[in-house]
């Protein structure tokens, strides 16, 4: 039951000078997740490796930068801690799903563990200054339980995933640490009518759902004041579908 002293609306209220930070929201789900949030009044900057008119709003500002180069990142936190008095959140939504190989292990390690782990890090203090502050890592439902098809991905999913443990505790109690395992949101493009009833039967809830459940749980966790730590798993029962004979 929820005490009547709560003080949710002060804590969850948008302000203007302390933007959430969204990687990778220049298309698909973290662009739905940008355009939705600036549309709540946040103030967004929305860091990707291009600008895309689709992003365009008047909350939110888009910040060019290559998150797996060490000088692109410094340069969005110099940019964040130069222009904003804090941070209210920190939503890690970038990603590459590549196939297995070095080369491409590199470059998703880079995008997946070392970008998050050096942001969470250098804007720590941005952070704290806001009453209650969130770090959302966007994880996915193979972290959990590997990929034998995509391995290298799975593995540094894995190590998101994990941060979330480390992060939660070293910034407890002022700044609340999440992360969310994602299943099928969005088929992927081109992909023919087999490929498209292959996949959905794959999960219980046999639909494309799209963007909603990502960001309905995204502005469930920027709410919630008693969550950090926790991974929260929207895959439409595919982890049941995969025990069943």
């Amino acid at each position: 039951m929820l005490g009547g002293n709560q003080r949710t609306d002060k804590l969850t209220a948008p302000n203007m000078n302390s933007p959430i930070l969204v990687t990778g929201a220049s298309q698909r789900v973290g662009l739905a997740l940008a355009l939705e949030l600036a549309q709540a009044g946040h103030k967004v900057v929305s860091a990707s490796r291009s600008i895309q008119p689709q992003t365009a709003h008047p909350n939110i500002v888009q910040f060019q930068a290559d998150l797996c180069q060490l000088a692109d990142r410094q340069a969005l936190i110099d940019h964040l801690h130069n222009h904003y008095d804090g941070l209210r959140a920190i939503i890690h939504n970038a990603s590459l799903w590549l196939d297995d190989g070095l080369d491409n292990l590199e470059t998703m390690f880079r995008l997946h563990v070392e970008a998050p782990y050096h942001l969470n890090l250098a804007l720590g203090d941005l952070l704290a200054k806001v009453e209650k502050a969130d770090i959302i890592h966007i994880c996915d439902e193979t972290s959990s339980r590997g990929s034998k098809s995509h391995i290298g991905y799975a593995a540094t999913k894995a190590a998101l995933q994990n941060m979330v443990l480390s992060f939660a505790e070293k910034y407890a109690p002022k700044v609340h640490v999440n992360g969310i395992l994602p299943g099928l949101l969005i088929l992927k493009e081109g992909g023919d009518e087999t490929y498209r009833q292959q996949t959905l039967k794959k999960a219980l809830l046999e639909f494309e759902p799209g963007a909603g459940p990502l960001i309905e749980t995204v502005k469930y966790l920027l709410a919630s004041q008693y969550s950090t730590g926790s991974q929260v798993v929207i895959n439409g029962g595919r982890h049941l579908k995969n025990r069943m004979t």
